[in-house]
């Protein structure tokens, strides 16, 4: 996840420097692709997905503390289904929290579970005695 993160980081500074159109993950997807035949990963689209994922969590101690405990593709998911900072900010953590696979979190986040729970995971009592839904399995 650091890797990807770096990356993201990466592209950013590079795209900063170089201007939006400048085609930086294309050119970079074709480096590393020569470079690295064996490993994959590293599309114009995954890092696409880096940089997003660097621009929505810039703080890299952010990123060693909570983003490792989710799966790529659960991040991938945050991106692409919520614009607003803080609401992917509050999937994440549920998602770290109860351990939702990646369809419970699309149908947590379709069903809007941020306004049904409010703010239960910064609550001092947990979600699971209050509403056994709250767990729901895919």
């Amino acid at each position: 996840m650091q890797l990807y993160w770096q990356l993201g980081r990466d592209i950013l500074d590079q795209q900063g420097r170089e201007g939006w159109g400048s085609k930086v993950t294309d050119r970079l997807a074709h480096d590393l692709k020569a470079a690295f035949p064996e490993v994959k990963g590293f599309s114009p689209r995954n890092l696409k997905y880096m940089r997003r994922f660097a621009e929505a969590w810039p703080d890299q101690s952010f990123v060693q503390q909570l983003l490792h405990k989710l799966p790529w593709f659960h991040l991938c998911t945050l991106l692409d289904k919520l614009k607003d900072p803080a609401q992917r900010d509050w999937y994440l953590r549920a998602s770290i929290q109860y351990g939702w696979s990646r369809s419970v979190l699309v149908i947590q986040i379709e069903t809007n579970a941020h306004q049904r729970l409010g703010q239960a995971l910064t609550s001092s009592c947990t979600c699971r005695s209050r509403n056994p839904t709250w767990r729901a399995r895919a």
